[in-house]
């Protein structure tokens, strides 16, 4: 998947400059998928390219005049059929350095490693705080058509977190007996 489709989506909900949009990427879909401020504005280009979507110049008085982008019926038929075609690969590929670590943990002191696996937990602990939020957020906001499934996606979210979590204290348990 690519961050168009991303933004075509939020672009079926209102017109947003590009800066709205990182706005709703934050506060729903980071945990999904995160985008950089300029990686939303060079898609954005390639999608008014591509007559996915066109802006408008609104005018501002105080402020310097702001872009609106709105999605195209081209943009609404492409994400469509994206959404409708099942992925060609559901496994997801990350890059995982904790993971990494853990993998060549023999090679340091498990002090450190113990100490490194309480700041992952630390971490993630931080990140499932910022879901509640985005929990609460959803579960109040306008969007009741969309709510379900936006839950649905924060929750999987969720218990992958959940889940690293328990497997570093796993780990420190099994680092922290007298066998190791």
């Amino acid at each position: 998947m690519s961050i168009s489709f991303a933004i075509l989506g939020m672009l079926t909900h209102k017109d947003m400059t590009g800066y709205d949009i990182k706005n709703a990427f934050d506060s729903t879909i980071k945990c999904l998928w995160p985008a950089h401020l300029s990686q939303i504005y060079r898609e954005l280009g390639k999608l008014e390219s591509s007559e996915n979507v066109i802006s408008s110049v609104e005018q501002q008085d105080s402020r310097p005049d702001k872009k609106i982008y709105k999605i195209t019926n081209k943009g609404k038929s492409e994400f469509l059929q994206w959404l409708n075609t099942s992925p060609r690969n559901v496994n997801t590929i990350f890059k995982d350095e904790v993971g990494l670590r853990m993998f060549f943990g023999s090679q340091i002191e498990k002090e450190e490693l113990i100490f490194q696996l309480k700041t992952f937990i630390k971490n993630q602990q931080e990140t499932l705080s910022y879901l509640d939020n985005i929990i609460e957020s959803i579960k109040n906001g306008p969007f009741e058509k969309e709510k379900r499934f936006w839950l649905f996606s924060v929750s999987k979210s969720y218990k992958v977190l959940e889940a690293e979590i328990n497997w570093a204290k796993e780990c420190i348990s099994e680092l922290s007996s007298p066998s190791i």
